[in-house]
């Protein structure tokens, strides 16, 4: 609208430059460090898998054609009012939340996908804003200050930025997976550990990830308890379809092992033939005895174990634990660890296993104090 009013004037032309960098701030932002990983396996999915993109360029460009989208769409909207400035930038806000909406079943994404009705209603309330541009247009007498104008704008900018994210997919455990594949991929593995410190529900894809970063770093027997293990033994290797992934997972695991686990073999009896091939590389041997603790056949594991080491306090944490309680299984058993720090924690949380209260109690004491144990991954599994 063409404004006679000189201050009007300069008042419409900064709040079309504060909603236009509004739109450019935040879509760059969101897209980038928030959506990022999501969008780059989406990008690898959709060109099955010939195409991935960097997240940068990715945020830019895509940040840069809606952009576009946004200027037209202000040029067809030029009879709004002023208060209502910020409802052309609407398409674009739903455009975003559009692209980003996807959900990721293969990846541990629990949600759904959104329904129709998350789509009609912003339509309906652009609708509405329609209606009230028309209703109460600018008059030529306006000469209101500029906080006048810019806060209904302001308020209109946060509702469709809430918008695009409440479309979009915010499933925490698909993230994370993304994001430590994208750390795994890179090599930095303590990223990859601290991303997934906290993550409850860990996808069968980011167990694996989580156990090659421990194995790179050595602290596969000393922290793998340390972490949910839903999924077993079969959680230490990646299967082959999780090649979906932007980064070749099954080739990753297989190139530190030494061999590619085939497509319908069980993860221990893949980790017990490559453990007696000539190729077959050092982790392979830890992997092996992490697959036994993770299935609790202890009897495999202590075999094994045997095999390479004698007992003592130089053995990675989670296998001291788990030749204790063999010991407390199998009071015949010849050879004894000597460690009595860890002896008088077992004897601790035998105590409390086996102490008052109903089962579930005795279990929340056991988890609060030693969850992060192989002893409480035995039992409360």
């Amino acid at each position: 609208m063409n404004y006679f009013n000189p201050h009007i004037r300069l008042v419409a032309r900064r709040i079309s430059i504060l909603c236009a960098a509004f739109f450019v701030v935040f879509s760059y932002l969101y897209l980038y460090f928030f959506q990022g990983d999501l969008m780059t396996q989406v990008h690898f999915q959709l060109s099955d898998g010939e195409f991935n993109t960097h997240a940068a360029l990715s945020a830019a460009l895509c940040t840069l054609l809606l952009f576009l989208v946004g200027l037209f769409c202000i040029r067809l909207l030029h009879w709004l009012p002023l208060r209502l400035m910020a409802t052309g930038w609407f398409f674009p806000f739903l455009i975003l939340g559009w692209l980003t909406h996807w959900r990721l079943p293969q990846f541990g994404d629990s949600g759904a996908s959104p329904s129709w009705l998350l789509f009609v209603f912003p339509l309906l309330f652009f609708a509405l804003l329609i209606v009230l541009g028309r209703a109460f247009p600018d008059s030529s007498k306006e000469n209101g200050t500029f906080a006048t104008y810019a806060w209904p704008n302001a308020l209109l900018l946060v509702l469709f930025a809430s918008m695009t994210i409440g479309l979009s997919n915010t499933d925490a455990s698909v993230h994370t997976t993304l994001r430590s594949a994208r750390y795994l991929s890179q090599q930095r593995y303590e990223k990859v550990l601290s991303a997934a410190r906290h993550e409850p529900a860990p996808s069968r894809q980011l167990s694996a990830i989580v156990s090659m970063a421990l194995s790179e770093t050595g602290q596969l027997g000393e922290r793998l308890f340390s972490y949910p293990q839903p999924y077993g033994s079969e959680g230490l290797i990646p299967q082959l379809s999780d090649t979906a992934l932007f980064v070749n997972l099954p080739y990753a695991v297989g190139h530190h092992l030494g061999y590619v686990r085939g497509g319908h073999t069980s993860a221990d009896f893949f980790l017990e033939v490559i453990n007696q091939k000539p190729k077959a590389r050092p982790a392979s041997r830890d992997y092996l005895l992490s697959a036994y603790l993770l299935d609790r056949n202890l009897d495999g594991f202590y075999s094994v174990l045997l095999q390479g080491d004698s007992l003592s306090v130089n053995l990675p944490r989670h296998y001291r634990e788990a030749s204790l309680l063999y010991q407390q299984l199998y009071p015949q058993t010849e050879e004894i660890l000597e460690d009595s720090l860890l002896s008088a924690d077992f004897k601790d949380f035998l105590a409390m296993l086996n102490g008052e209260g109903s089962a579930q109690e005795r279990e929340m004491r056991c988890r609060r104090r030693y969850g992060n144990t192989y002893w409480c991954y035995f039992y409360f599994r």
